[in-house]
């Protein structure tokens, strides 16, 4: 099941970058926009000797869009994941600081160019870099978690006049942990932005 998984995971980053690629060749409508949301992590441990409780974080960053009915979006966005890890003998919440580089691939399935109302759906890969790990566990420290990572997103959007709000799931490509511990750190969320 997990090989299958990873299958559907490479195929949909696959499609999402070839749809980025594309429609920047011939796009014609441009938007820059900023946003802000909280995110719900999702922290699967798979080692033994420790578990996690999901906390609430949240994001805030940019973004450029091109294209019309197919569109490709870069960003660049600041977020925080707030977890609690759970050891035998001790527990704390743990903040993981990155900074991320969305590369969306997505569909407008309304009239973008009226810019009134749209819908869209978009998917593709995010490149993260966490910059430090913030711990009330003592068992843990920024060397303890990768630091290098790229996870997957698919998400929907509706844009009304200058607003946006999205919501989506990513989903974690890598090992959370540097060594010692198995564990993908999943999150969803949620944006409201404006566009411009």
């Amino acid at each position: 099941m997990p090989a299958r998984s990873s299958a559907v995971k490479t195929k949909v980053i696959s499609i999402a970058v070839f749809l980025f690629v594309a429609t920047f060749g011939f796009a014609q409508t441009k938007t820059l926009g900023l946003y802000i949301g909280p995110n719900f992590s999702n922290v699967n441990i798979t080692s033994p000797n420790l578990s996690a409780e999901n906390l609430l974080g949240y994001q805030l960053g940019g973004y450029y869009r091109k294209g019309k009915v197919l569109y490709g979006q870069i960003g660049l966005e600041y977020m925080k994941m707030q977890t609690n890890l759970i050891g035998n003998d001790t527990s704390g919440a743990v903040d993981l600081n990155r900074f991320q580089l969305p590369l969306y691939g997505g569909l407008n399935l309304l009239n973008p160019v009226k810019k009134i109302l749209d819908l869209r759906v978009y998917a593709g890969p995010v490149i993260n870099f966490t910059t430090s790990a913030t711990s009330l566990n003592p068992d843990f420290s920024l060397s303890d978690f990768s630091r290098f990572g790229v996870n997957g997103t698919v998400g929907a959007g509706v844009d009304v006049l200058i607003f946006s709000l999205d919501a989506g799931y990513t989903f974690a490509l890598n090992n959370l942990f540097s060594q010692n511990f198995n564990g993908k750190a999943d999150y969803a969320f949620v944006n409201l932005g404006l566009k411009f």
